[in-house]
């Protein structure tokens, strides 16, 4: 397949996900787009922190573009980039439609009723989940002919001695996919007394939150910093990180840093772990035919008992120590 993107292709303008985690998943994507287009700068619009991943990959084709997700700005950062084709990562017709007109490739997911306003609509392949980088995957085999692999650590890891702190990550974007703070605090308790620091991560509007946990967990660090460096740095260097299905378990895959992630009523196959990843689900042994999103009572977070995360940490610790 030669993909639809000449290689003489100029500006190439690519929406971005909306979502820290789904940002991560589209790096390897961003790579292969590179490197199958060494000749074309590729545009990459989207909000304020998300660049800072862009910039992980230290790729002078990739240009990355703040703006909010107001119609009119995104749309007016799109036009001054007088883009030669638009490849979209996000699926709603809103995305669509800030792009029409724009360019003479448009290429995106045949959702929303947004086929139109596409040149290269594609279909995201079943109703039943699927994983998110291989939708991404699908758009990134159109435009250039070429498939990215699997999410995989793309920056360098740091040596085993330079990983130390537990990090945990208690919050999410809805409730219901929140592994109840109570057991974050009693695990970080017990890790903290057999010695191992505790860094508690999260948004800067989950402040007050971490911040009322730090009261349990002594001298917990507490990183929530409206740019994601602290972040980054934190998990980089953690010897393991612990939290729900949310973004940070993707940047852990980034640097390779192990990982324990909790999933609750959101299916695990929408974004399967990676070779670095220990999942741990509120029903394990759910029949394929069940969708977790769809039974949120069934698959409720709290069902996941805090003597499995201390097994898995420990499990991870000690293998790091051979």
């Amino acid at each position: 397949m030669v993909g639809v993107l000449p290689q003489s292709i100029s500006q190439v303008a690519i929406l971005a996900p909306n979502w820290l985690g789904d940002m991560a998943l589209a790096l390897p994507s961003l790579q292969t787009l590179v490197l199958a287009r060494p000749e074309t700068t590729f545009h990459v619009v989207g909000r304020p922190p998300l660049g800072e991943l862009v910039d992980l990959l230290g790729c002078a084709q990739l240009k990355h573009h703040e703006c909010a997700k107001h119609n009119g700005q995104r749309r007016q950062v799109l036009q001054s980039i007088h883009p030669d084709a638009v490849i979209m990562f996000t699926g709603s017709f809103r995305s669509a439609w800030v792009t029409r007109g724009l360019g003479r490739i448009r290429i995106g997911t045949r959702t929303e009723g947004r086929g139109w306003l596409l040149t290269h609509a594609i279909s995201r392949g079943t109703s039943r989940p699927r994983a998110t980088s291989e939708l991404y995957a699908d758009l990134v085999e159109v435009a250039v002919g070429a498939r990215p692999g699997p999410p995989q650590p793309l920056i360098s890891e740091v040596s085993e001695s330079s990983r130390s702190s537990v990090v945990l990550v208690p919050g999410a974007s809805r409730e219901n996919k929140r592994w109840p703070e109570s057991k974050f605090v009693e695990l970080g308790q017990k890790l903290q007394a057999m010695g191992h620091a505790i860094t508690l991560l999260g948004s800067p509007k989950e402040h007050h939150r971490l911040r009322a946990m730090s009261d349990h967990i002594l001298h917990a660090q507490i990183v929530c910093e409206p740019r994601l460096h602290a972040a980054l740095s934190a998990i980089q260097h953690a010897a393991v990180v612990i939290g729900n299905d949310t973004g940070p378990r993707h940047l852990a895959t980034l640097f390779g840093t192990p990982c324990v992630t909790l999933f609750g009523p959101t299916d695990i196959r929408w974004t399967p772990p990676a070779a670095n990843e220990h999942a741990l689900q509120a029903q394990p042994f759910a029949p394929g035919e069940l969708i977790a999103d769809d039974q949120p009572a069934a698959f409720a977070i709290d069902r996941i008992p805090t003597g499995d995360v201390l097994f898995s940490v420990h499990k991870i610790l000690n293998e790091s120590e051979l």
